[in-house]
């Protein structure tokens, strides 16, 4: 099998006071065979899209210049051969978790991210952006070499496999760093980008199935969702409805739910939304108190409007339909309420046949 070289950065940061609810972390993983391919990439962006600068988010030619930000990841997807590996960390819900120290942090998750690694290329290198003073990276490289399985089989080649470097010494960890600052304004809400569709149509084909922590993070799917497959032509024919609906449609508070659904089946298309998840949306984006019984009944009223919003039996939350056994839920829910509706109708029709005979 051959081996892959894995350049990884991040976007965010530990800090429960930044205003940035996620933190997340992306690596780029390059087959040996294609490195020399990925400088020639690297060389080209620099020069044709930043003047021969480095590429990194916090430039300002790209933090200022979304059409520019498109453009390279464009040419990066479409001209290099990679996969995006990721960890989308919800920082709303680390409390009492014990990672506030920003080194307990860094540790903690670097560990999460490379262990999930090692279960998919069986051969690798890292180059990690580095962090921190010279101390903390020592302390930090002995941790990981000593705490991730796949590195205590290279015993003899442990200083080889992890790596920090800076985004100037190793060029092509500034793929990742643009990447991880992409992936923030498609999967956290306080950064998420207005464009964030464009984003994540271009990256998607690109992407692993992120980890998302904690585990019961609102952006994650369940457990036994695994093999949770979309139908393009169901799935296309139900925003086909949503943009028909949308157009006739002048509640905000309507708009803002719809919108959330559909955002969320794109990105994790079997996560069901619970309904105060539904109330902290509608708060963020239009600044609206709404009740939570308010809300059941907004939902209510838009599936009488044609809005395929299905609910499953057993479990809590709501989801936009996706596929054959989304729309197969959808009308058994309903069948579970019209079909005794009509029991209880059949057998007060035959009363009132005994009764008048």
């Amino acid at each position: 099998m051959e081996k892959y070289y894995v350049f990884c950065d991040e976007s965010g940061t530990p800090s429960k006071n930044d205003s940035i609810n996620h933190f997340i972390y992306a690596c780029i993983l390059i087959k040996e065979s294609d490195l020399v391919k990925a400088r020639s990439v690297r060389a080209h962006i620099s020069k044709k899209f930043l003047q021969g600068n480095i590429i990194k988010a916090g430039n300002k030619a790209i933090r200022g210049n979304f059409k520019k930000r498109i453009q390279i990841l464009n040419y990066l997807c479409d001209n290099l051969n990679f996969k995006i590996h990721s960890l989308i960390i919800d920082k709303e819900a680390l409390a009492g978790r014990g990672l506030d120290i920003k080194q307990v942090f860094i540790k903690f998750f670097q560990k999460l991210l490379l262990n999930d690694l090692s279960g998919k290329v069986a051969s690798f290198q890292v180059f990690m952006d580095s962090t921190g003073d010279d101390n903390f990276q020592l302390d930090l490289k002995h941790y990981l070499l000593k705490s991730i399985p796949r590195f205590q089989a290279n015993l003899f080649n442990q200083d080889n496999s992890y790596h920090l470097k800076s985004d100037e010494e190793e060029e092509l960890i500034q793929f990742a760093d643009l990447i991880a600052n992409s992936m923030l304004q498609i999967y956290s809400g306080s950064k998420k980008n207005i464009n964030w569709k464009q984003l994540y149509e271009i990256l998607e084909p690109k992407l692993l199935k992120p980890i998302v922590f904690p585990y019961n993070s609102v952006l994650n799917q369940d457990e036994d969702e695994e093999n949770f497959t979309v139908s393009n032509n169901i799935y296309s024919s139900v925003l086909d409805t949503i943009e028909r609906f949308k157009e006739n449609n002048r509640d905000k508070v309507k708009n803002t739910i719809v919108n959330h659904l559909v955002y969320i089946s794109r990105i994790f298309p079997s996560k069901l939304i619970e309904t105060y998840e539904l109330r902290e949306e509608i708060k963020r984006v239009i600044s609206q108190e709404v009740s939570l019984e308010k809300i059941r009944l907004l939902i209510r009223d838009l599936r009488y409007q044609g809005v395929l919003i299905i609910s499953k039996s057993g479990k809590s939350g709501y989801k936009i339909a996706v596929n054959e056994e989304d729309i197969s839920s959808y009308f058994n829910h309903y069948l579970s309420y019209i079909i005794p509706m009509l029991e209880k109708a059949n057998i007060a029709d035959e009363a009132l046949q005994i009764s008048l005979d």
